[in-house]
């Protein structure tokens, strides 16, 4: 009885519906597993500039566009900007003369408050009492901001040393006026690491030009000359800068108290990020040198070649100390 009913409203159903009823007995085979949706792209703002290419987009700074530049001031303003607040009536300790080409800001770096510090860059953190910008930077520095430490920082892997060895004509003419001095004290050094370097690249048999390639940045004799220029820098600040008349006058502040101002070169090595003390500190004379934490890097050496000597390894090796 009970299957004669449930056929009967089976055969109703069949028979009034709008789609007949298909019964596929046959075999399948799985579905598929679905394919996950690709990425969604970076939201674009209409008429926002979009990034460069695809290294930007899978970059993970996210900072290339203005309205990166843009969010990210937002996000300052909600936080680091009040921490800034509190320095602005505080005058900065520290000024450093750095350059362009390294990605890490003194800041960074040193992990220091914003607007603890402030800083003069150029390419290869060069200074010249030649270069009115840089002069009258380190002179503000003193005369109104009342620093008590400038510190000459360069970088390992600097591109404006490597642009100095290579001579590249890749490079502007500008650029290549700019690191001349570089390039002289490349030509010119007997800093062991330097010659050496020097030497490899000259011009020989099935090399006519000699390498023009750029010395990769683990080389001892392109590390070296980062720090020479360092040292070079701290020099022309001993001997060319308002230094000398400061230290003459004595530095004082609005309120009439000394403020001795000491030179320091430092070093940043981006590959460990440890910062070393190249030994060349100075200041006011008669003042000790304050206690320098950080690791102090070995004496260079330098080669001495005799008149007659037509090779390295026939000179003698001269420890000149801290170059002081």
């Amino acid at each position: 009885m009970f299957t004669m009913k449930a056929f009967a409203v089976f055969l109703f159903l069949v028979t009034v519906s709008a789609h007949p009823l298909v019964i596929d007995v046959s075999s399948r085979e799985p579905s598929p597993s679905p394919v996950p949706a690709p990425a969604a792209a970076p939201r674009q703002v209409p008429g926002s500039q979009a990034p460069l290419n695809s290294a930007q987009l899978n970059s993970t700074t996210g900072l290339h566009t203005l309205q990166d530049l843009y969010q990210g001031n937002q996000n300052f303003r909600q936080g680091a900007r009040l921490q800034a607040a509190k320095v602005l009536d505080e005058a900065p300790s520290f000024m450093f003369l750095g350059c362009v080409d390294n990605r890490l800001s003194p800041s960074t770096i040193f992990n220091a408050p914003a607007g603890s510090i402030i800083t003069h860059n150029n390419i290869a953190n060069q200074y010249s009492s030649k270069d009115p910008s840089a002069d009258a930077a380190v002179a503000y520095a003193i005369e109104s901001l009342h620093v008590q430490h400038i510190i000459v920082l360069g970088h390992y892997g600097c591109k404006g040393v490597e642009t100095a060895i290579a001579k590249s004509d890749k490079s502007s003419r500008l650029v290549r006026n700019w690191v001349k001095p570089i390039s002289d004290l490349y030509s010119s050094s007997r800093r062991q690491e330097i010659v050496v370097l020097r030497d490899a690249r000259k011009p020989r048999r099935g090399q006519d030009q000699g390498v023009k390639t750029a010395p990769p940045a683990s080389d001892p004799g392109f590390r070296a000359l980062v720090e020479e220029n360092v040292k070079r820098g701290v020099k022309e600040l001993r001997k060319h800068s308002i230094l000398t008349k400061a230290y003459a006058r004595g530095v004082r502040t609005d309120k009439n108290e000394i403020v001795d101002v000491f030179v320091h070169g430092f070093v940043y090595d981006e590959a460990t990020g440890d910062v070393h003390d190249l030994n060349v500190s100075f200041g006011p004379p008669g003042k000790p040198i304050p206690n320098v934490p950080f690791q102090a890097l070995k004496a260079a050496k330098n080669f001495h070649r005799d008149a007659s000597s037509g090779s390295i390894t026939s000179g003698k090796v001269w420890d000149f100390g801290s170059g002081k």
